[in-house]
């Protein structure tokens, strides 16, 4: 049963939300030597109590979307569960804020699993604003991130270089929550037949998959717009300036056109691991820029 259970759970999204915070830490405090709120024990209490969190999220909403007659697990035993890992989570992140002298910080931990539990029980049904919440998780993440682990006691020049690294992240979450928008709707076009018989609103069900994919392909050409901003920006650069254009501008330009020639299911779960391949391309830049900023510009 409890294998059952964990199945529930979306571990590989789960952990690349954890390696997310530790690459943005790793390239963006600690490699610059920054004195910092956290340490990296502090940022994995951080972290498992996010995994306690997200873990009861997801659990949480299968009690929540799933009628006892369509599976064979006993919801009773999934509630509770997910009520464990919850105070387990509420409990590690009190922890954290009595640890790191910020007991302020307990609030978090108590109101975000209240917001999972009332977000869950008015979202029943996959829709295209569960797409938007789940898609600003990470970016939110990443932005907390610098919240709670902001720099302490910086010269002048530090303060002008966590300026352009705290810029670097805000463009990093946006194109990151543009693109799980993106790839939600994907998602959700090659699932359009399995939601339709579960009677979910998901995009492609409520306008059609035609529609849907219009919206995917504007949201792609919007990042793509934004990315080629950037990459024009830093015309002087070289460096910047290639490592947008190879790892950012031409990938995303790639995307659209398999967007807009996608048209049967297979074009679609190509189109699906391409973006997954694009992320990865994102994520592989950070520690690139960190690197020039580092030894390069400083």
């Amino acid at each position: 049963m409890s294998d059952s259970i964990l199945n529930i759970i979306q571990w590989k999204k789960i952990v690349y939300f954890v390696f997310i915070l530790f690459l943005f830490k790793f390239c963006f405090l600690y490699g610059y030597g920054f004195e910092t709120t956290l340490s990296f024990f502090d940022l994995g209490l951080l972290s498992l109590s996010s995994i306690f969190f997200l873990a009861s999220g997801y659990l949480t909403r299968f009690l929540f979307r799933t009628p006892q007659k369509k599976t064979n697990l006993s919801l009773q035993k999934v509630k509770k569960v997910s009520i464990y890992l919850m105070l387990i989570g509420i409990l590690i992140g009190v922890l954290l804020s009595f640890k790191i002298d910020k007991i302020h910080y307990s609030l978090i931990f108590i109101i975000c699993p209240i917001l999972v539990y009332l977000y869950s029980t008015n979202n029943t049904k996959k829709s295209f604003f569960s797409n938007i919440v789940t898609s600003f998780l990470k970016p939110f993440a990443i932005i907390t991130l610098w919240w709670f682990d902001s720099p302490v006691n910086l010269s002048k020049e530090q303060w002008d270089l966590l300026y352009y690294l705290q810029l670097i992240t805000i463009i990093y979450a946006i194109i990151s929550f543009l693109s799980n928008i993106v790839l939600g709707i994907i998602t959700d076009i090659i699932n359009i037949n399995e939601d339709n018989f579960n009677k979910q609103n998901t995009l492609p069900i409520v306008l059609g998959r035609k529609r849907a994919k219009n919206i995917a392909l504007m949201l792609s050409i919007i990042v793509f717009v934004f990315v080629l901003s950037i990459a024009i920006a830093c015309m002087e650069n070289k460096f910047i300036l290639k490592t947008i254009i190879f790892l950012g501008t031409l990938p995303e330009l790639y995307f659209i056109y398999r967007l807009m020639n996608a048209s049967e299911l297979k074009d679609y779960k190509k189109l699906y691991a391409t973006g997954k391949v694009l992320l990865f391309l994102a994520l592989l830049s950070i520690p690139i820029i960190a690197y020039y900023f580092k030894y390069v510009i400083s």
